[in-house]
């Protein structure tokens, strides 16, 4: 009997999602761990870096994975543009395209234009709604970008997003999403992230950037009333704009708060498979942020059984339940500060609240059930969207008689 043959899947990463940037970040390990899954149920997977010819020394991490980048350094704009012509071959070879995240789509979407290949877009944020915070002027990247994700949600075949906000967001700016999207929260590694017995060394830890969409700002004014310890993991060593950014904000917030008298300790980077050590030394997690979409950080500190202290705030507040499996409050200092004090001097609801958490992460977000959703998915889209159309036809009678191309 003939063995059917093996799903190939091919991932487009997007610009902020090279295997470089996710090693000097220390989240290498992490985001390919779903990958890694997928490929022990018998998947063939390719990944599109926009990096250039530097990814490909790590080609003998991913055994199995084939690794397509701008091996001959083109000019990024340009590379970016013609990427689904330059890993034609590859492309044409798969059954299924996806997004890492919402920064690949619009490759991704030439793929499926060009192809015919069927297309799941995996948007883990409201790409939109993030560049009207951030850059709040830029009404003509506004519209564009908003156009852009309006067209990826009518043209791909399925869609994913990591929460139940994000997904009635999608909804609304497109109806006829809603037959085809499915909701598949970011995973944890409940065997890595998990609780352990070690000496409390600080009352609160922070884990991630250090934008201004994260509201430090108000965590440390808070602070700066308690007496209260702080862990802060956050940090980068790539030589690019996200590090300058992430400098240039550690220092202003060290000249205007220092480390509060030592109660503050910068940790910096942190491979994301050391960071269950950091957790379990401290009593509770906080994120203050301004919002969030659905924050990797927090969802592995539940998974180690902290306490966690958020804002009532998107991303966050859909999250946690309030004296349950977190503790909520408002994004200004006054709020936060008496939310900490609330939490850390009640050791019966950190234990409490510590203990459900790690309940939720393990029936919401263990990687093994993550990634047994996403290989039904694309077992689902496979079958829904059986690839056909001239490009697909013509490229099957090409690469048999040119079966080295790629």
């Amino acid at each position: 009997m003939q063995m059917p043959k093996p799903i190939s899947l091919t991932v487009f990463l997007g610009n902020e999602n090279t295997l470089r940037k996710w090693d000097a970040r220390g989240s290498f390990v992490r985001e390919l761990k779903l990958y890694r899954h997928l490929q022990e149920r018998g998947l063939e997977i390719s990944l599109v870096s926009f990096g250039g010819s530097e990814e490909l020394d790590y080609a003998s991490q991913l055994p199995g994975m084939r690794i397509l980048c701008n091996r001959v350094g083109l000019p990024e704009r340009t590379y970016i543009r013609r990427i689904h012509q330059i890993h034609a071959g590859a492309i044409l070879r798969s059954d299924v395209v996806r997004t890492h995240q919402t920064g690949g789509i619009l490759a991704a979407m030439k793929a499926n234009w060009a192809w015919q290949v069927p297309l799941i877009a995996r948007m883990d944020y409201d790409w939109s709604k993030n560049l009207r915070t951030n850059e709040p002027e830029n009404t003509v990247e506004h519209s564009r970008v908003d156009g852009l994700v309006r067209k990826a949600l009518a043209r791909a075949d399925h869609v994913i997003v990591t929460t139940e906000e994000i997904a009635s967001t999608m909804v609304g700016k497109v109806p006829s999403v809603a037959s085809k999207l499915t909701v598949i929260p970011n995973f944890v590694d409940t065997h890595t992230f998990r609780p352990a017995s070690l000496e409390k060394r600080y009352d609160l830890v922070y884990i991630g950037r250090l934008a201004s969409i994260k509201n430090l700002d108000a965590l440390y004014e808070a602070l700066s009333r308690l007496d209260r310890s702080l862990a802060v993991i956050s940090g980068s060593i790539s030589p690019d704009r996200e590090n300058a950014s992430a400098s240039a904000r550690s220092e202003q917030l060290r000249k205007r708060y220092g480390d509060l008298h030592q109660r503050v300790r910068w940790i910096g980077r942190v491979q994301n498979e050391d960071v269950p050590p950091y957790l379990n030394q401290a009593r509770a997690f906080i994120l203050c942020s301004l919002r969030e979409g659905h924050p990797r950080s927090m969802v592995e500190a539940m998974a180690c059984g902290l306490p966690i202290i958020g804002t009532n705030v998107a991303g966050i507040g859909s999250l946690l339940k309030h004296e349950v499996t977190g503790y909520l409050c408002d994004t200004d200092a006054d709020s936060i500060a008496c939310a900490i004090e609330a939490v850390l001097s009640n050791p019966a609801l950190m234990r409490k609240m510590g203990a459900n958490a790690r309940q939720f992460a393990l029936e919401h977000f263990a990687l093994e059930q993550i990634a047994q959703r996403e290989y039904d998915l694309l077992q689902h889209v496979v079958t829904m969207n059986p690839v056909a159309g001239a490009p697909k036809r013509f490229a099957q009678y090409f690469l048999r008689r040119n079966p080295g191309w790629t």
